[in-house]
C-alpha cells in the first residue's frame, strides 16, 4: 500500500492462472510467492501453487507465518508447495519480537508447529524452513537459530543482511539506523561468519551462499563502498507486482502482464534497456533475489 497498489487493480484469478500456463508452457522454471506477506490472499495463493504444480514447476513461499492455522497449515501442504520459509528474526522472544512485533515469536513457531503435523500425516515432502535478517540486533541469535533448525529438524535456514533501502526511510543513515550493524560489532560478525560457514560445509542446513556469508562482514563495514562482484539480477529472474507491473531490482521494464506475454517482456527492449541499468548500479546490495558474482564464477 505504500505504493499506491490498489486491491481493485491486483491480478485476477483468471490473469494469474494465465501467467502461470505461460510460464509453464515456457520451461522449468522456480515460481516464488512472496511480497508482503502471500498469505493475505490466502485463496489465490493455494489456486496458483496448484496450477504451478500442474506444470511441474518448482514452488518457493515466504511468509510471516502469523496466518498459518491447522487449516491453512493442511491448504498449504496438500497444495504441493516444494519449499515455506518462516521468517524469524530472533532466537527468542524478546528480539524476534522487538523486530517484528508483539506476538510474532509465539505465531511463527505455532505455524511451524502445525505445517510439520499436516506435513507428517500426508507423507509430504515440503520442505519447511526459516529465513532471517541479519542485523545489530540480532547477530548474537544466528548461532542459536540454527541450533533451533537442528533442533525443529527443518529443511535450512537463509540469512539475509539487512538492507537499508527497504527500510522506508527517506533520509538514509547508517550511523543512525538502529539495524544497521554498527563498526564495534564487525569482528564479532566475521567470527560469526566463519562458524556459519563451517556449519553449513559440514552439516548443510544454511541456504545462504557462501559468497555471501563470506561477504557479510565487508557489506556492513564497508557501506556504500561495498561493490563486490557483479549484479546479474537482470538475467535471472523477474517480479511480477500485484497489479501485473513487471519489474527487476526498482529498474524495469515496467511493462505489464495484461497486456504483454512475459516472453515478451523478457526479451524487450525495455528489459534490455533495465539490465543496462542494474550492470551499472552502483547501490550496495547482498541479498538472495540479487546476487552478485564474481567474474570468474559467472564465465563458470
Amino acid at each position: 500500500w505504500k505504493f499506491g497498489l490498489r486491491k481493485e487493480n491486483e491480478l485476477s484469478i483468471f490473469e494469474l492462472k494465465r501467467i502461470i500456463e505461460e510460464i509453464g508452457r515456457w520451461g522449468k522454471i522456480n515460481v516464488s510467492f512472496a511480497g508482503g506477506e502471500p498469505l493475505l490472499r490466502k485463496n489465490k495463493l493455494i489456486t496458483c501453487i496448484k496450477e504451478a504444480k500442474k506444470w511441474n514447476l518448482p514452488t518457493h513461499m515466504t511468509t510471516n507465518g502469523q496466518l498459518i492455522d491447522r487449516n491453512t497449515a493442511y491448504s498449504l501442504v496438500a497444495s504441493g508447495l516444494d519449499y515455506i520459509n518462516i521468517s524469524i528474526d530472533g532466537a527468542t522472544k524478546e528480539t524476534n519480537d522487538y523486530i517484528r512485533g508483539k506476538g510474532t515469536f509465539e505465531r511463527a513457531f505455532k505455524a511451524i508447529e502445525e505445517l510439520k503435523k499436516v506435513k507428517e500425516e500426508l507423507n509430504s515432502r515440503i520442505k519447511i524452513g526459516l529465513t532471517t535478517v541479519v542485523t545489530d540486533k540480532n547477530i548474537d541469535e544466528l548461532l542459536q537459530i540454527v541450533k533451533m533448525v537442528e533442533e525443529l529438524e527443518l529443511f535450512e535456514v537463509s540469512f539475509n543482511p539487512y538492507n537499508i533501502d527497504t527500510s522506508y526511510t527517506q533520509e538514509k543513515s547508517y550511523e543512525e539506523d538502529e539495524f544497521w550493524v554498527k563498526e564495534k560489532n564487525i569482528l564479532k560478525l566475521r567470527k560469526i561468519c566463519k562458524e556459519l560457514i563451517k556449519i553449513k560445509k559440514s552439516k548443510g542446513i544454511i541456504g545462504t551462499p557462501f559468497f555471501m556469508l563470506k561477504m557479510m562482514p565487508d557489506y556492513f563495514e564497508k557501506k556504500m563502498k561495498f561493490k563486490e562482484g557483479i549484479c546479474i539480477a537482470g538475467y535471472t529472474y523477474l517480479y511480477i507486482k500485484p497489479n501485473g507491473i513487471v519489474d527487476i531490482c526498482g529498474k524495469g521494464p515496467f511493462l505489464n502482464v495484461k497486456e504483454h506475454s512475459l516472453r515478451y517482456i523478457w526479451y524487450s527492449i525495455n528489459s534490455f534497456a533495465t539490465r543496462i541499468k542494474i550492470m551499472k548500479c552502483k547501490r550496495p546490495c547482498l541479498m538472495l533475489c540479487f546476487p552478485r558474482i564474481t567474474l570468474k564464477d559467472l564465465v563458470k
